[in-house]
């Protein structure tokens, strides 16, 4: 692409992001193993220095796993204090979205704010457990902190294999890419075992291209010492030992269908604009409208309304139908407690997937009429572009990268992280097609992408600012409560549980004082012996 590699209007998507992200992680209150981390490892002294931070970091190393890089940035900005914390954390999200675009497009180039800000929108829509891994200051350190310096670590590589010619020639150079592969290989199991394949691979390419590759070679002999402290570490086998008791194959394949599935779940709106790219490339979208759509969209419209007024008044719909299930039907079948404390679970969490999903089929009807969407998948076509073929590509990495988690005693939806990013570049590639671009900024579809990028974008950012905001409220005054028990030295603390439930898409995450790693954290944090979660209990 020619023109300038730079245009201003380009810094302002970055800098939208991060000031969406900073507000965000400055309500979010520390949480759960925040507090534990917040301490040297397993024991109850407060870290307060340098030192105590590189014995936590060891010690953990020993007595829990191998990712040494991301718990010593924890343990580092845990000492440091929140503050710094929250701006380094919004500060990593903003260059994952820069550098996702950057892998798409493989330039290093910033010309294209609108595709940059799809990104940024599709990356806050589709990383899986958003609030676990990408605000929570334990879950953000392990999988927004690796994936960060994996992708700068990766694209000297994407762009060496798409350029052909010499990068990275001088001794700096070398000792850089072999930190970085240090750090990238050390990171989180999975994406550390496919770095180092991967980077392994393309540097056996350019040995046979007869391309210069000591450089490449630097980062991917970083990238295996990386992986190899990370597997090797006696901790991994400490916590296998306890998480792993009793399961066998099938359990692990169990593993790999649930993660894979809840990961396209939280795809679902990149995947439906891939869908429709892909139409467009197949020239098979012929604009061919279907009768009956738009009273589909009323109705949809009306629907979504509803829920949103009841979601901003406490659930009232979704809290409804589980009073009169819990209520006046579970006592009739000597329902157990374990189950409806499931069911009343799924149902507080409910009503934001509804909307969601309603917001989701509003775009996606519309948008499939005026492309004149009629099939999903157009292999022969698709793979003629080398484009596509490299987005393909990408899609496969991110299986490889899901299906090493095989090997793992759980398979949680927030580690497919980096899976989920190599198939956000790979959809951003295919979206920048001129062909794709241009019948996407073509009126009416362009005006439906707008409105449904505000709808998906503007109901869950909404949302998570507010909820975390009266979030943070309510957990001040139960950690004041648990300080004051500390300086009195009283031994138990009672208070009211948490009232709000929602938490918008999983961009929230929060479990109550009553969970037991939030309430031994605390305990052990401030110095007391026990917290008391009771419903009808007053905070002092």
């Amino acid at each position: 692409m020619q023109g300038k590699s730079f245009k201003p209007l380009s810094a302002l998507v970055p800098v939208i992001i991060f000031a969406v992200m900073f507000a965000l992680n400055h309500l979010m209150p520390l949480h759960r193993d925040d507090y534990d981390y917040s301490m040297i490892w397993q024991t109850t002294q407060h870290i307060n220095s340098i030192s105590d931070v590189l014995e936590s970091t060891w010690r953990h190393y020993l007595l829990h796993g191998g990712r040494m890089f991301t718990v010593f940035c924890l343990n580092f900005f845990l000492w440091l204090g929140k503050f710094p914390f929250d701006l380094a954390n919004a500060l990593l999200f903003t260059a994952l979205v820069v550098l996702i675009y950057f892998h798409a497009r493989r330039e290093i180039k910033l010309d294209e704010p609108i595709i940059l800000a799809v990104t940024g929108l599709l990356t806050w829509l589709s990383l899986p457990h958003f609030g676990e891994v990408a605000v929570w200051k334990s879950g953000s350190t392990v999988y927004l902190w690796s994936a960060v310096p994996a992708l700068l670590f990766l694209l000297p590589y994407n762009l060496g294999i798409r350029e052909h010619k010499p990068l990275l020639t001088t001794h700096y150079s070398l000792l850089t890419m072999f930190i970085l592969g240090l750090i990238a290989g050390c990171s989180v199991e999975n994406l550390g075992v496919t770095v180092t394949l991967l980077t392994a691979a393309i540097t056996f390419y350019l040995y046979k291209k007869n391309l210069p590759m000591h450089w490449a070679a630097a980062g991917s002999i970083g990238s295996l010492i990386g992986v190899i402290i990370l597997i090797a570490a006696p901790g991994n086998y400490v916590r296998y030992d306890v998480q792993g008791e009793g399961k066998g194959i099938l359990a692990h394949i169990g593993n790999q269908i649930a993660g894979n599935a809840e990961m396209l779940l939280y795809l679902l709106p990149a995947v439906l604009i891939l869908i429709c790219a892909m139409n467009i490339l197949s020239e098979q979208g012929a604009g061919s409208r279907e009768s009956g759509s738009r009273r589909s969209i009323r109705y949809l419209v009306i629907l979504t309304l509803i829920f949103i007024v009841s979601y901003f008044n406490d659930s009232l719909i979704t809290r409804t139908i589980n009073d009169f299930f819990v209520n006046n039907i579970f006592p009739h079948f000597n329902t157990s407690t374990k189950f409806i404390e499931r069911f009343e679970n799924f149902m507080s969490k409910s009503e934001e997937m509804i909307i969601y999903w309603l917001i989701i089929f509003l775009i996606f009807i519309p948008l499939k009429r005026e492309l004149g969407v009629k099939k999903f998948w157009f292999i022969e076509e698709f793979l003629k572009n080398s484009t596509v073929r490299y987005a393909t590509i990408l899609f496969a990495l991110a299986l490889f990268n899901n299906f090493v988690m095989i090997f793992a005693p759980t398979f949680p939806a927030r580690a497919t992280f980096s899976s989920v990013v190599m198939i956000l570049a790979g959809i951003i590639a295919v979206v920048r097609l001129p062909e794709v671009r241009k019948r996407f900024s073509m009126p009416p579809v362009v005006n439906i992408l707008r409105l449904g990028a505000l709808a998906l974008g503007g109901f869950t950012i909404i949302a998570s600012l507010v909820i975390t905001y009266t979030l943070r409220q309510e957990n001040d005054l139960r950690i004041n409560a648990v300080a004051m028990a500390a300086e009195r030295y009283k031994p138990v603390v009672n208070m009211p549980p948490i009232t709000l439930k929602n938490r918008a898409l999983r961009h929230v995450f929060f479990v109550d004082f009553d969970n037991g790693v939030t309430r031994d954290g605390v305990c052990k944090f401030y110095g007391i012996n026990k917290i008391v979660v009771e419903k009808n209990a007053k905070l002092p």
